[in-house]
Parts: structure tokens; sequence; C-alpha cells
């Protein structure tokens, strides 16, 4: 009996040490009050609950119909999607996003943003450079040359930098923070920033987006959250892949927040989200980035909340790509998003007047 209690002890020991993260400067010190208002927030939120989030509104609007509940987090996309990239119909689709971010801000939600880039070199291109969706893809990118001042690349680089940042410029007239997430499954080779032979061009593309947005253009609204892949190579044995994914790593003076994209994938024992909090790649992440709080920056859907409280890993927040429908079931989302452990938008309080400094 005292050794069964004494390893649910240590387990329980072990949930909590392993998900409290010490409060870290952040990677820009002229952070606007309001994001330091979310950051605190963040941190004093970390390994107690997690926030539930959703990518969309239109997604988040599904939630609040089948429980009630909206989540913390929503996501929207910096891209336009449609070609040309920068023409008018793409810019059109840029400030709906802007715009539907900015209401769900006036609600008192947090606002993400990724950005699925395409291919500076394409304006008919895509961020996939395989197919995808029933698309073509549009093809590698020359990485190497792009983070090379002089080049054809680095000037089409520079110039997609350029527009997506005069678009953010809106976002922090507003004072609205943003978890910024770009370059997002950044191992994984199907984007087009991948570079999978020499790593280190990507990290360096990282770090010049970083000290464009951030030391030319001071957008000092932005929270940076680095995405990894599920995989960082081939089969069951790219799931951890620590050397490489360490290569990928822009360093933590780059980084505010790391997360992980993990979908199910029975074929390497990633399981259904009702069945696993995917706590092997948690520890990764842990080892990738020591001290920094871990979300899941994109999932199915919420994993089981009761085993995040219970047996851990407790996720900062955790970001389902779907609203309601198969792949994340009505009677999931009412048991998920209701519940104890579960931040959602209700409870969120008021960052103007907390500064973030409260205990949910």
């Amino acid at each position: 009996m005292f050794k069964r209690l004494l390893v649910h002890f240590i387990i329980a020991l072990g949930i909590t040490c392993a998900a409290v993260a010490p409060a870290a400067q952040p990677c820009d010190p002229d952070l606007t009050p309001e994001v330091r208002a979310l950051l605190n927030l963040l941190e004093s939120t970390y390994g107690k609950k997690t926030l539930a989030g959703i990518s969309g509104e239109r997604n988040a609007e599904s939630i609040l119909k089948v429980c009630g509940k909206e989540p913390a987090i929503v996501s929207f996309d910096l891209s336009g999607w449609n070609s040309p990239a920068w023409g008018k119909s793409y810019n059109k689709v840029v400030q709906d996003s802007l715009d539907k971010a900015k209401v769900w801000s006036r609600k008192g939600g947090i606002v993400a943003m990724q950005l699925h880039w395409k291919n500076p070199g394409r304006p008919d291109g895509r961020a996939w450079v395989g197919a995808s969706g029933g698309k073509p893809g549009t093809g590698p990118y020359n990485i190497a040359a792009a983070i090379k001042p002089g080049t054809t690349e680095h000037q089409q680089v520079m110039d997609d930098l350029k527009r997506h940042a005069d678009f953010l410029q809106q976002m922090l007239d507003a004072r609205i923070p943003i978890l910024w997430r770009p370059l997002h499954e950044i191992e994984g080779g199907w984007f087009w920033w991948t570079d999978k032979e020499q790593p280190e061009n990507t990290t360096a593309l990282w770090r010049m987006m970083f000290d464009y947005f951030v030391k030319e253009r001071k957008l000092h609204n932005l929270i940076w959250v680095y995405s990894s892949a599920l995989r960082c190579g081939k089969g069951a044995e790219g799931l951890a892949n620590l050397d490489m994914r360490k290569r990928f790593y822009p360093g933590d003076a780059y980084v505010d927040i790391v997360g992980i994209d993990i979908y199910p994938n029975s074929s390497i024992g990633i399981g259904k989200p009702q069945e696993d909090t995917y706590a092997k790649s948690h520890a990764v992440m842990k080892q990738l980035a020591p001290g920094k709080m871990i979300a899941l920056s994109e999932c199915e859907a919420m994993p089981d909340p009761q085993r995040m409280m219970t047996q851990g890993p407790r996720w900062l927040y955790c970001l389902p790509w779907w609203g309601e429908g198969k792949r994340h079931p009505a009677d999931w989302i009412k048991k998920t998003y209701v519940h104890e452990f579960v931040i959602t938008l209700d409870q969120l309080p008021d960052l103007k007047t907390t500064g973030g400094n409260t205990d949910l």
C-alpha cells in the first residue's frame, strides 16, 4: 500500500514539475503592455489548467452551438490563399481574416495566427511543396539563397515580409496581442520553408523574419510560437529524432512558446485524442527547449482533460483544427470544453484591468 501511494506521489510530482516553467524574459524586450499582460496570464496558468482553442471563427461558433462554451483562443491565417499573391482577391482574404481577429479580440478572446506562406518565387504558388488537398504542389524554394542579401530569392522573401508586416501593423495599432506561429510544422518537409538537407538555413529564415518584424518594423505585439511537426523524419523513429529537431530550432532568444502539431496516426502509434494525451511528444519538446511553455499547437480534438489533469502532460493550450464533425464529434466537445481543467472564453480575465496576474 505504501509503495503504491509513493508511486502515485512521484507521478503527481513529476506532472507538476514537468509542466511548470519558470517565467522567462520574452524574446522581444519591448512588448506592448497588452502582450505582457497576456504572457503573465499564460505563465500563471501553465501547469494548472489548459486553455481551449480552435481554428477559425466559424469553428468557434460550432463549439458554442454544441456545448454553450467558446474557446479561449481562436487562430486565424495571414495567408490570402487566392492567387495571385497580393492581388485584389488575395488582399481581401487577408483583410477579412484580420477583421475577424479584431472582432474576436474585442470579445475578450486570445488571437493566434499562423501563415500558410505561399512560395515567394511564384505568384500562383502554395505553401506546399508537393500535391495537397487535390491541388498540385509548387516545388521547393532555394532557402540558402533567400537568406543571402543581394539574391533574387532574398528580395522576393523580403518583399513578402514587408507586405505581411503592413497587414500586421493594423493589429499593433489596435493593440491586439498575437500568438504568432510562423514556419509551422517546421521540420515536416511538406512546406517550402523546410530545408531538410541544411536545417540551419530554415533557422536563419526564422531569425531573418524575427529581426525584420521586431527590430525593423517594431511589431511589438507578437508572442513567437515555435511549431514542430509530429515527425522529423520517416516512420516512428522520426517522433523523437532530437538531434535533427535541434538543428531546426532557432534558439531561445527567438522563441517564447514551443508547440507541436499532432494528428492521429496508427502506423506510428499516435492515438486518437480520446485515448492519448501525447506525453512522448511533450517530452521531446521539453528536451528541445527546456524552460519554455509547451503548447499543443494543432490537433484533431482536445485530448482527454481528465487524463491531462491527473496523468499529464499539462499542455499550455490545445488547439483543434476542426469544429464539430467527424473528427471532432459533438459528444467529445461536450465532455472536454466544459471540463474543470479547461479554460474557455467566459473564464478569461480582462487583461487591461488585471494585467494578466490572476488565478484561474
